[in-house]
Parts: C-alpha cells; structure tokens; sequence
C-alpha cells in the first residue's frame, strides 16, 4: 500500500501525482482494495489541490469516469460584466456616450450632474454568485458562469460567512460577491500549512497564492471543505426598486451585508471618493478591491440605457492603476497564434502583482523586444494592465548584452516565417497544428461553448472527429466522454451547448 514515505512524492510533479491519486480512487471503487491509505491519500490531494487546483481530479466526485460534476442551472438574474474606465475624462465620456444614444430622454446630465445621482461602491475582487430564494428559503447559489447559465455551488455556500438562511418574507434573486478577506486569507494558509508543509521537503510549502484564488478554489470545491473561510457581500437584488439606494436598504433589512456605498450627485464628488481609495481606503479596506463601480441610482434610467454584449450600460468599473512590480528574465518563448501571429512570452521570477502570482508576461511582438532591448537575465518593470494581463513596461536594469533571437520559421510546424509590421506571421493556415487547434478553440471561445480545453480539441482534431468548426455540430456524447475522463454527463452538456449555438 503506498504511504507518503513510499512514493517519494517530494520528487514527483503535480500532474505525477494526480495521476497516483487517480489510480488510487480506480482502485477504491472498482476493486474494493485500497491502494493508499487516507492519510496519504488526503495530503497529496491538498498538495495537488494548491499547486494544480484545476486537475481533472476535482471536477468528480468518485470513480473518475463517474458522472458527477456540479449540475448547471440558467440564471434568473442578469449576471453579466463590466465596461471598464480608467481615468475621469473616460468615466465622463462613458455616460456621456451612452445617455446621447438614448431617443425616448435628453440626456440626464446637467454640467457634470445627474438626477437621482450615482452610487458608488468598492470593485470587489472576487467571485460572483446568485442565491436564488422562494418564500425566504435558499432554493440555488448559481456561480455566474457565462452570465446565463453557472454551476450550482449551493452546498459551499450555506456554509459561508454573512450567510442569511431565511431572508423575511422574500421572493427573488441576491447577487453575492464571495470573498476572502485580508484576515481570513491568511488564517487559510495558515491552517492549510499547519496541516500538509509538515510533510514537505527543504522548506517547500504549499499555499493559496491570493485571496481571490482562495474565493475561486473554495467556492468551487465538491467537498465543501474551508468554505468557512469565504465571506458573502450583496451587491444587487432583483426584482429591482425604484433606485439602487432603495435596493441597498432593503438588502440590509433582509440581514445581508452589504458593500459600502455612496451617493454622489456629480463626476467631482466620484473622484474625490476614487483619489481617497487610492491614496489609503484600498489598503486598508478588509478584502481585495481593485476599481470602484459607479452606478445609475435611478433603475428607470438605468435599464432604459439597455446591455450590450452581455454587459449593463448603466453601471461602469473605474479601475485602479495597474500594479507594478520588477522581477528578471528567465526564459523567452513564442506562441503561435490562431491566425498565424507568433507572439513571444517571458518566462519570469515569481513576483505578486494585485494580490496575484505572476510568472509570465506579455511582450506583444518582437518589434518591442527589439525597441526595449529586452533579453533573458534582464530586471524589468512588470504591470498588470486593468489588474488582469502581465506586462512588460521597460528594463529597469541592463544586464544581458546579447539579443534575443528572433524565430525564423514557426515553433510548430517549421514553415519560414513571414513580417508584417511589427508582428511574426506563419503563412501555413492549412496544416500549422498549433493554428488549426486555436482557431478552433477561438470557435468555442466565440459561441461560448464551455468545458472543451485546447488538450481535448486536439485529441478530437488528431481522431478526426472535428477539422473545420462546423464539425463540432456533428458531434456526439460517444466522441467527448472517454477523452480527459469528462464523463457522460458533462460531454452531454457540451453537446448541448453545441446544438444550442446553431439558430445564432
């Protein structure tokens, strides 16, 4: 029987030891003879958990063939994204634009003004969720998915902090932001470490890297476990009131906690708020934010303005700057892209950047290498534009003096490569393997067509089952199930998103 002392775990990789932990349960359910005692069993999958927390492992519940991922369920509430701003002149120019295209009202803005007014609240930077009620009991916690259909998480939820079990008298839908905060963060990793480093070697140590991942990881967990650590904050309700200042009041009537808000009445009074975020508010504050979402009190106005895209007009993210930090080079790579761009990507030391682990980032083209003489070895400016995408904004200090070398034919299929501008270009559309697989993922990227990754479209590619994208409508549960071990069910829920896609 395998024992942590046995397998030399300290040396295996985690997709190494997913496997171990993948012929262990084979073993538990269709033999009936365990082949790893809990114990062990128990540790390599926190390990596993932290270090690779999207393994196929954690998407079932028993035997990994067996049907069991989290059921999914369409929303009631709008659950989409937000527009962006970054600066006041934008903020301005956003409701400007959007109250100018408006044919039913002149436009409600008065030198700067608005009737009714804003509200203002802290960008929460975590993970969104519908709770669901019919007379005041909890019926689904919905994750907002795609904004129309999420998984139901209703287990994890009833077991976080500012839960409310029976709001009075209360028939709807509560939109949630699910939180660890700054505290709770690092009482997390404290616990996980008290249980599981113990058991690791030279001083390695297993934790979450930030408390929105800790949110993501948790509130997605098959077995429930930490979901004390996360915290729920109401940010909407629907039915909606007369005005967002009504819908806030009458959430904390009902016993949920609420984000901060503020009414202000011009773009002024906005920015004095946003400059004081920056300034102190942002750190201080007791969970991760990383903007400010201003909002049309007035719910009249606001849902004649419409959506677009899946995005309300009425309410608008202004985000903080991008955070900044200086790592070194360790490595540069090229990705070749779905429509033949070759891409280069840096390779760098760990550096957090907004409460997140970055280990890669964008150098966009190889004209900006060459412009930024930028090479393995060197220490560079690191961002993270819109606190999403890792990006290099210079060298801080010059310490290679070669230069990177430029590819001359493509990393994939090893055709000569072709400049355009600034950008690399592979001109063999037909057979570049690493072309043919993107631009079909970038066809369920398009269609929103859930839960194929790149590895699955490949294996369906080299079967032959798909070539062009309009083969992914011939497909049938038999083609998908056997591949990652997905299961029946969840194949059956990609196909249907399929034939779902084929009136748009």
């Amino acid at each position: 029987m395998y024992s942590l002392e046995s397998i030399n775990f300290q040396n295996k990789s985690p997709e190494q030891i997913g496997e171990l932990l993948i012929e262990a349960k084979k073993a538990y359910y269709t033999s009936g003879k365990p082949i790893m005692d809990d114990h062990t069993y128990d540790t390599l999958e926190e390990i596993l958990r932290l270090k690779l927390p999207n393994h196929r492992i954690f998407t079932k519940v028993g035997h990994p063939n067996f049907d069991t991922s989290f059921d999914k369920l369409a929303h009631i509430m709008p659950m989409g994204s937000q527009n962006k701003v970054t600066n006041i002149a934008d903020l301005v120019h956003y409701f400007e634009l959007k109250f100018n295209n408006l044919n039913n009202y002149s436009s409600p803005l008065v030198k700067g003004r608005i009737e009714g007014g804003f509200i203002v609240q802290p960008k929460c930077d975590g993970i969104s969720v519908e709770l669901i009620y019919k007379n005041s009991v909890l019926i689904n916690a919905i994750t907002r998915g795609d904004g129309q259909i999420g998984d139901v998480i209703t287990q994890n939820i009833v077991k976080m902090k500012n839960f409310i079990k029976n709001p009075k008298d209360f028939t709807g839908s509560v939109r949630c932001e699910i939180m660890v905060t700054k505290k709770n963060f690092e009482k997390l990793n404290q616990h996980v470490g008290t249980h599981y480093n113990a058991f690791l070697p030279n001083n390695d140590t297993i934790f979450y890297s930030n408390p929105r991942n800790a949110a993501s990881g948790l509130s997605q967990r098959l077995d429930s476990k930490y979901s004390e650590y996360c915290s729920l904050y109401a940010v909407d309700i629907y039915p909606n009131l007369p005005t967002v200042n009504d819908e806030i009041k009458f959430l904390q009537q009902l016993g949920f906690t609420t984000v901060e808000s503020t009414l202000c009445h011009n773009f002024n009074q906005i920015e004095n708020i946003y400059q004081q975020f920056l300034i102190k508010n942002r750190n201080d504050y007791p969970f991760e934010i990383d903007g400010l979402v201003i909002k049309i009190n007035d719910n009249k106005l606001a849902q004649s303005l419409g959506n677009k895209n899946n995005r309300p007009k009425h309410q608008v993210a202004y985000k903080f700057p991008a955070s900044t930090n200086t790592s070194t080079i360790l490595n540069i790579t090229w990705q070749v892209g779905p429509m033949g761009a070759i891409t280069p990507v840096a390779q760098i030391e760990p550096i957090e950047l907004s409460g997140a682990i970055v280990t890669f980032a964008s150098l966009a083209n190889h004209d900006l290498i060459i412009k930024k003489n930028i090479n393995v070895g060197d220490i560079i400016e690191v961002t993270r534009r819109g606190d999403v995408i890792p990006h290099i904004e210079k060298v801080v200090t010059k310490v290679s003096q070669n230069h990177v070398t430029i590819p001359t034919i493509c990393p994939s299929c090893n055709t000569l490569l072709i400049r355009e501008s600034k950008f690399l270009h592979c001109p063999n559309t037909k057979n570049c393997l690493a072309q043919i697989i993107g631009s079909l993922n970038l066809f369920c990227h398009t269609l929103d067509i859930l839960g194929l990754s790149d590895k699955t479209i490949e294996k369906l590619y080299l079967a032959k089952k798909i070539i062009v994208p309009g083969d992914f409508f011939k497909l049938k549960i038999s083609d998908i199930a056997p591949l990652d071990n997905l299961g029946e069910k969840s194949a059956k829920n990609i196909i249907n998103q399929i034939q779902d896609k084929k009136e748009i």
